[in-house]
């Protein structure tokens, strides 16, 4: 399995490299790219035919993400995101895999595509778009590595909306209070029993956008 630096500075570049394919967008209006950072908190936890039951788990995630403002109304916003998701669940009916604790270690790459509300300075958006995940480490609760029962890459489809408000003061341009769902579109087990087993997960966030 990859380290943790090398999938980072992976996304990084991924990154760089969506934004390189933003800016020729732009060539009759410049639009505004704001850079951002978030955090907040993940509810976790597994679906799928091997999953009998689930309850979801808190965990933390964060990152930075960059806001293309095409026009008045649209934007793309590509992001990384680390994310640290827990989930305790059933995973057969035998009870062989009676409630099993896994926690995880996610860098996520969203790619979201914003429709904003003409209401400055608060400002509802709705958003949706795909997200590729890299699995950088899975243990059980008691501790154990578990990275033997899982794949490394996940891909999820996300669905969401913010309320902002515009504060330009400074290099401070904006603040907003964020909620998404992930939906898990490929199964992640990779352990005989264990194979249909995908992510789902309600997000909340707090972020900043600052000009550049």
């Amino acid at each position: 399995m990859q380290t943790v630096t090398s999938k980072l500075t992976a996304s990084i570049a991924t990154l760089a490299l969506l934004l390189g394919l933003a800016l020729p967008m732009s060539s009759q209006a410049q639009s505004p790219i704001d850079l951002g950072v978030r955090g907040g908190v993940t509810q976790a936890t597994f679906y799928g035919d091997d999953v009998s039951s689930n309850d979801f788990r808190p965990g933390f995630t964060g990152g930075v993400f960059l806001n293309y403002q095409v026009n008045d109304a649209f934007a793309v916003q590509p992001e990384v995101l680390y994310s640290r998701r827990g989930t305790k669940n059933h995973f057969d009916e035998s009870g062989r895999f009676d409630d099993v604790r896994v926690r995880q270690d996610v860098i996520e790459i969203p790619v979201l595509l914003k429709l904003s509300a003409p209401t400055a300075p608060v400002t509802p958006r709705l958003y949706v778009g795909p997200a590729l995940g890299f699995v950088t480490n899975s243990e059980l609760g008691n501790g154990n590595d578990a990275d033997d029962s899982f794949t490394d890459v996940d891909f999820s489809g996300v669905v969401g909306g913010e309320i902002a408000y515009a504060l330009n003061k400074g290099p401070l341009s904006e603040i907003a209070v964020d909620g998404r769902y992930n939906l898990g579109l490929a199964n992640l087990g990779d352990a005989n029993n264990f194979e249909d087993v995908r992510t789902s997960a309600f997000t909340g966030t707090l972020s900043l956008r600052f000009d550049i």
